[in-house]
């Protein structure tokens, strides 16, 4: 097993055993939901932008290990960002989750490169995306997210 799939299973585990920033917060300025039909997930990104930054970043819903996990790393390393950093973070997280391409890594993305090995299983990609869309439906003011785009 190389080291990259080895880290994808501490990381994805250690996620989802201990998620970060799971639940619905007290308060929040934007909120969007996202559902995959065909596997069931669904997943609600709460955040609290203030003067254009992401102040918190928080999840909910019920879903895979793979899911929640993504949704886990994301509120991490979303938290303190500004808008206009994190929507060049999700272009660039969308290439790497590509099955498309032999993307393993992408320089900025850190601990996240680890999802890109969810593309040796094209059925999951959206399983790992799907919080991502969800997040930048809710910062749009969108309700409902897709990982169609």
């Amino acid at each position: 097993m190389s080291d990259l799939n080895k880290l994808y299973k501490k990381t994805v585990l250690e996620h989802n055993r201990n998620p970060r920033n799971y639940g619905v917060p007290e308060s929040w300025t934007h909120h969007s939901e996202g559902l995959n039909a065909v596997c069931g997930d669904l997943v609600h990104v709460y955040l609290t932008i203030s003067e254009d930054c992401l102040q918190a970043v928080h999840y909910a819903g019920e879903s895979c290990a793979i899911s929640m996990a993504s949704a886990s790393l994301m509120t991490e390393f979303s938290t303190g960002m500004s808008v206009e950093t994190w929507q060049k973070k999700f272009k660039l997280f969308k290439q790497l989750m590509d099955k498309n391409n032999d993307l393993q890594e992408i320089g900025g993305l850190g601990e996240i490169n680890t999802l890109s090995t969810v593309k040796k299983f094209p059925s999951r990609i959206k399983s790992a995306t799907l919080c991502w869309y969800a997040m930048a439906a809710a910062i749009d003011g969108i309700p409902n997210a897709t990982t169609e785009n």
